[in-house]
């Protein structure tokens, strides 16, 4: 999505350990392109450790 920041620079612009609560309950997007979707908590910390490495 063209409107779309960069996915690297999350972290620059949000805290992302605060996002695993956010994760865990599943994240809605504002626009139909994005589907729901909804991780364990495994695949919850292994983004979040991702995102931090960015």
């Amino acid at each position: 999505m063209a409107e779309a920041p960069p996915f690297r620079t999350l972290k620059q612009h949000y805290p992302v350990d605060s996002l695993a609560e956010a994760l865990a309950e599943g994240i809605v997007t504002g626009h139909p392109d994005m589907p729901p979707f909804e991780l364990d908590p495994h695949q919850i910390n292994d983004i979040i450790l991702y995102l931090d490495t960015l």
